[in-house]
């Protein structure tokens, strides 16, 4: 083979086999580009693909600011900091979006999330062993982790995590020839990583400084010299330019709303160790049952189990174990404190064992004394936080993220902590990358012929692969409900509400704006269903006086009633029916329609 031909496939081939691999992961995605998105419901996908066409039509055809969106949650308009505003989806992706759409833009997005982390993965590995097989482990195993693949199906922002491992190969590749191009990309793979979630934000201002301190040391690299205090400078200078823009829509809708989510709610959605060390939850052979029986959710609404589904399979596991004790990677003690750290940040504020808070028993007054303290250290802190919705008849084990959450105050806003297994998963692969290396190089090479030895190699890749291998990602087609159609054929005009709220307060709702045409006074957000419960009370006790006036004050015209809603109750739709104040129209689908009248 000539030397240019091989340096073409070294250069193209892992990209290639990443792009293979994500359309065959996704499959059928690539013929449905135009038409469908993935999602293993019509839930968050529909938020963001509507995030993706509002900024869109925001920017270029009605020129206003596309961080407001006057017609949701009417008439007072909707704020989009309520929830994440992903411009790496909305303001970078802008020029793909208005040439080719938003739904086009919004896959071409979920595939490059695949074949990016891959290969900046694999690059990773590579340069630190010199193995293109570590390396080609490693990125598989980042992009097929469940925790990627289930955010693959449904939540944008949380998908892209092909910035994370961008960061880490322009620290590793400012190290080795300290030139100001590299500090660039870490400078863009934090950009990436921070204008795609603010949960990875998060994550790599509190890991990155860790990560960067730990290889300093372990290259025994000073700090003194001035072109790298000058390069250090350009890197925190550039994490300030990219995080002030992204923090200022929050900061101001702080000022005016309660940016916080209920310290047990926090709790709830935080992963346990166990969580990690079951067999993989997307499995077709045994996925299904993992996540029935494993990850103690509740049977009733099986769908919470996708956010806890974090195992990176037992050959990650494995390879990774081996590599954290027989690798000698400098880079191995950075990659053990990054992967160890985002794992203990992961389980949230309190130790659990599966969805189960872990409580010890002990004596009445040793409780109320360690209740009684933990009250006093919440109320002291920053964030001045009551202790009270996490005590309980036993000892919990306070965890780092608690203390984080009340030290830092922003981080009360952070509903799943389980998300930092984004960072704890791309610890693992890396470990998994070395661990191969050193595999390969002190017990197959020595041992085996060179034919034989790929053979053993790509055996325990295949294996890995089938391993975390997923079922079909479903495909959500994009289309108006039938009550949508109605609407926009109405003459009327004026405001819709919906019931139940939990119908309202969900995230499809905004992409249905696009086809009734009409302002809505609900919305979704993170933030938004507790500020909304609690800001409208009345609205619980619908058809009643109070709820109807208010109602009348958002200049509602239709209320639609969604039959098919999990807490749909059929005495909601009797109340309706015999309230004066309202008119049944038609049923439409899913959707019983009233009038509300004057």
């Amino acid at each position: 083979m000539r030397p240019s031909t091989r340096r073409f496939l070294e250069l193209a081939g892992p990209p290639a086999f990443f792009l293979g691999l994500a359309a065959a992961v996704t499959w059928p995605l690539v013929i449905h580009l135009p038409d469908r998105i993935p999602g293993w419901y019509i839930a968050d996908n529909y938020e963001y693909l509507w995030k993706i066409w509002w900024f869109r039509r925001a920017l270029l055809e009605l020129h206003v600011d596309p961080l407001f969106a006057p017609h949701i949650l009417f008439p007072n308009g909707f704020p989009l900091a309520y929830a994440e505003i992903t411009p790496l989806h909305t303001i970078l992706a802008l020029p793909l979006t208005a040439v080719v759409g938003e739904v086009v833009s919004y896959n071409i997005s979920a595939l490059s999330s695949f074949v990016l982390a891959g290969w900046a993965a694999y690059l990773v590995v590579n340069r630190w062993t010199g193995s293109p097989w570590a390396g080609i482990l490693s990125g598989a195993l980042f992009i097929l982790n469940p925790y990627h693949v289930v955010r693959y199906g449904g939540i944008l922002p949380l998908m892209a995590i092909e910035g994370i491992p961008v960061f880490v190969l322009g620290i590793e590749r400012w190290l080795t020839c300290r030139r100001l191009s590299w500090i660039g990309l870490a400078a863009l793979g934090y950009m990436l990583t921070a204008w795609a979630s603010i949960y990875y934000a998060f994550g790599l201002l509190i890991l990155g400084p860790l990560y960067l301190a730990i290889r300093l040391a372990a290259e025994r690299q000073s700090l003194t010299e001035r072109r790298a205090l000058f390069h250090l400078s350009m890197l925190v200078l550039s994490v300030i330019v990219v995080t002030v823009p992204l923090a200022i829509p929050y900061l101001n809708l702080r000022n005016s709303s309660t940016l916080v989510i209920p310290l047990q709610e926090s709790d709830y959605w935080s992963a346990s160790l166990t969580d990690f060390l079951v067999p993989p939850g997307l499995h077709p052979l045994w996925g299904a049952w993992t996540m029935e029986n494993l990850l103690g959710v509740p049977r009733e609404y099986p769908q919470i189990a996708l956010e806890f589904v974090l195992a990176p399979g037992y050959v990650a596991l494995l390879f990774a174990t081996y590599g954290a004790f027989k690798s000698q990677a400098k880079a191995k003690r950075a990659v053990l404190w990054l992967g160890a750290v985002a794992l203990l940040l992961s389980f949230g504020p309190t130790l659990h064992i599966g969805r189960q808070p872990i409580v010890i028993p002990a004596p009445e007054p040793t409780i109320m004394a360690f209740n009684q303290f933990m009250e006093r250290l919440g109320s002291a802190l920053p964030a001045h936080e009551s202790y009270a919705p996490l005590s309980s008849d036993g000892l919990r084990f306070p965890l780092p993220a608690l203390l984080l959450r009340w030290l830092v105050v922003p981080l009360t806003g952070l509903r799943a902590w389980n998300r930092f297994s984004a960072f704890a998963s791309l610890g693992i692969s890396f470990l998994a990358g070395l661990g191969l290396a050193v595999w390969i190089d002190t017990e197959v090479r020595p041992r085996s012929a060179a034919l034989n030895a790929s053979f053993a190699i790509l055996a325990f890749i295949l294996l890995a692969l089938l391993e975390l291998w997923p079922v079909q990602i479903p495909l959500q087609t994009i289309a108006p409900r039938p009550v949508d159609t109605w609407l926009a054929a109405r003459p009327e005009q004026g405001s819709i509400m919906e019931l139940p709220l939990t119908s309202a307060l969900s995230a499809p709702q905004m992409l249905y704006t696009r086809y009734h045409g009409r302002p809505i006074t609900f919305a979704y957000g993170t933030f938004l269903p507790y500020w909304f419960r609690q800001q409208y009370p009345e609205l619980q006790a619908c058809p009643g006086d109070a709820c109807l006036a208010r109602l009348r004050s958002w200049g509602v015209v239709f209320l639609l009633l969604n039959t098919a809603d999990a807490t749909f109750d059929p005495q909601l739709e009797a109340d309706l029916d015999r309230s004066p104040s309202l008119s049944r129209l038609a049923s439409v689908g899913s959707h019983v329609v009233y009038k509300v009248l004057d």
